[in-house]
Formats: structure tokens, C-alpha cells, sequence
């Protein structure tokens, strides 16, 4: 689903909510995750299972997501340190299990960077996979 989705208002957090696993991508801009998918987590975070301390950081996780699989990919001209390190924060603080090696390409997507983001995608699809089969019996 289109991060900008959620920005129209076509996407909510129930759409987080009925996910059984989430493959998060962003370009790294100016040392962070896109502003598109700091939005996603900036309008849900709360409605998806995270909570804040009476400091405003995160608490501790116990959330209604916590423990679902997760991978992502990040897209960067010369450094993606930072993005990478203000999603895995927000998918630590949501308690989210990374299924797979994050996916950092640097300057033009070639082909073994397409190789490496379809087995990215196919082990998160069998990772969910695998945990849906296993609640259903």
C-alpha cells in the first residue's frame, strides 16, 4: 500500500492492524526516513500498538503488533545509516520482528540490488506465511 495513502486519508491504521507483516521501504533523505513513512508512523503509532512514557518516549512493548515480522529496504545517493536507524527505532519501540537482512542500495538500483529485494520480499512472504499457517491449526 502506497505510503501516501495514509496522508490522503485511502489508508488508516486498521489497514496496519489487519496486516499479518509489514516490508517497509524509504529513500534516505538528509540522514531519514522519508517523510511519507515517518508520517504512516507518526498518525498511527499509538492505534497500532505503541505507547509513549510520561516522558514522551517510547514504553515499553506489550502492543497489539508486537512480535509480527517485518523487512525493509532503503534507497540513499551516499549514506543510509540514518534512515535505517529511525526505522528500526520505531519498529523496535512497536516491537516488530525484523524477518530478514535489511536491503541498503546506494546510488542506481541494478540488477543484483532487484535480486536481492525480490528474496527480501519472498522470505517476509514466507515468514507470514508460515506463522498464519501455524495460528490457523
Amino acid at each position: 500500500m502506497p505510503r501516501l495513502d495514509f496522508a490522503t486519508g485511502s489508508a488508516t491504521a486498521d489497514d496496519i492492524l489487519g496486516a499479518d507483516g509489514y516490508l517497509l521501504g524509504t529513500t534516505a533523505n538528509f540522514g531519514y526516513m522519508s517523510g511519507a513513512l515517518k508520517h504512516v508512523f507518526d498518525s498511527t503509532f499509538l492505534a497500532i500498538g505503541g505507547s509513549l512514557a510520561p516522558d514522551g518516549s517510547a514504553a515499553p512493548v506489550g502492543g497489539s503488533t508486537t512480535g509480527r515480522p517485518f523487512g525493509l529496504y532503503v534507497h540513499g545517493r551516499y549514506d543510509t545509516t540514518g534512515a535505517v536507524r529511525s526505522v528500526m527505532s520505531v519498529a523496535g519501540a512497536l516491537g516488530w520482528r525484523q524477518a530478514f537482512d535489511i536491503l541498503e542500495v546506494m546510488g542506481n538500483v541494478e540488477e543484483d540490488a532487484l535480486a536481492r529485494a525480490y528474496e527480501l520480499g519472498a522470505t517476509l512472504a514466507a515468514v507470514v506465511g508460515d506463522l498464519t499457517q501455524r495460528q490457523a491449526t
